[in-house]
């Protein structure tokens, strides 16, 4: 009995400090959230471009620092370019601003007609004072002031974190070789299984970058050929809005889908148009999301689709946006890190698929 209570209360006193570890470590990535951000993002560049950094070192014998030299300029022209587009494009929403409202008014009309309802009679019913109410001045308002000044803010914001994510990325880039031959001689009696789990994470990491970079790229490309066939408005930056949101999973492709149609809606109102162009971007998100992305990403990262949705909640509850684009490669971080620790193995089966991902176990 004695024994009994002993290991009831070891067990105890265990789950209450796991508790408090959580709590601990959830506090700490919230508060630290504006460094831990940066260098999070830092180190799955340095997955994503170490192989590029070979490739340029060895195969095209560049040498190291003028290839890191290259690969900057490469992502601050990327990023420069983009912002340029973003901005451009949240100047054009503003001037398009009364076309829009007009062409709301007479969508409207066209969706309440089936039930007898006028536009002012709705508006009735929502207690809303069409008088009062200058849908024009309130969508110039809007575009001229709070999302303009919202966007140049942010971009700044982002301007400095790109700086500080490349300091940390460079440091990280010039010494992962070093950092991985440290690791092999701290851990000398377990070399094997340092190996073969550096090279998992290595694997699963740089394959879901690379996979994702790929499809995401496809699906914008899709998106922004069809919306200029449709000759939609702003049909650059929906594509580019689609590449980027097709990084969170399950939301990001639906918000993606969802902008460009309403603004279809605005141009054509509800017709053959908006109905055809709305098929066929949902059909490149369901080829892409149910078929090309299941095959090329499912095997390789053994997710639990549910333990998808919870990352994504999670990180995106404590990180914002930036913890919503890196749910995925954090939840493969932690199913490789539970899947090693022998206590913590269960949890890995839950997160998991119960397919074998080459991460070998501890015996130990």
């Amino acid at each position: 009995m004695d024994n009994n209570s002993q290991t009831s209360n070891t067990k105890k006193i265990t789950y209450f400090l796991g508790f408090i570890t959580v709590v601990v470590f959830v506090y700490i990535i919230i508060a630290l959230k504006s460094i831990l951000i940066p260098i999070t993002i830092a180190i799955f560049l340095t997955f994503f471009f170490h192989p590029i950094l070979n490739f340029l070192n060895v195969k095209l014998k560049i040498p190291k620092s003028i290839a890191l030299i290259i690969i900057f300029i490469f992502n601050f022209g990327m990023f420069y370019l983009l912002g340029l587009l973003v901005a451009s494009n949240v100047k054009g929403f503003a001037e398009r601003a009364e076309f829009y409202a007009q062409n709301l008014s007479v969508f409207l009309s066209s969706l309440l007609n089936p039930f007898n309802l006028t536009v002012r009679e709705f508006a009735n019913f929502l207690n809303v004072q069409l008088e009062t109410l200058d849908t024009v001045s309130v969508l110039r308002e809007v575009f001229n002031t709070g999302i303009l000044q919202s966007f140049f803010s942010s971009f700044s914001s982002m301007l400095g974190d790109f700086f500080i994510v490349m300091i940390f990325w460079i440091f990280m880039i010039m010494g992962k070789e070093k950092f991985d031959e440290r690791l092999r001689l701290a851990f000398t009696k377990n070399k094997s299984y340092v190996d073969d789990n550096m090279k998992a994470i290595n694997e699963q990491l740089q394959s879901y970058i690379l996979y994702k970079t790929l499809i995401s790229f496809i699906t914008g490309a899709a998106f922004t050929l069809i919306l200029l066939i449709y000759n939609v408005d702003f049909a650059l930056f929906w594509g580019f809005l689609a590449f980027l949101l097709n990084y969170i999973p399950n939301i990001g492709s639906l918000l993606a889908t969802v902008f460009p149609i309403l603004i279809a809606l605005l141009e054509y109102g509800l017709g053959l148009t908006s109905i055809s162009l709305t098929v066929l971007l949902v059909g490149v998100q369901f080829v892409m999301g149910n078929i090309v992305e299941p095959k090329f990403l499912g095997e390789k990262m053994d997710l639990s689709p549910v333990f998808v949705l919870f990352s994504l909640f999670f990180w995106g509850w404590v990180w914002g946006i930036v913890g919503m684009f890196l749910a995925v490669p954090l939840a493969a971080v932690i199913k490789i890190f539970c899947s090693n620790i022998e206590p913590l193995k269960p949890i890995a089966v839950l997160i998991g698929t119960n397919k074998k991902n080459g991460v070998k176990l501890s015996s130990t």
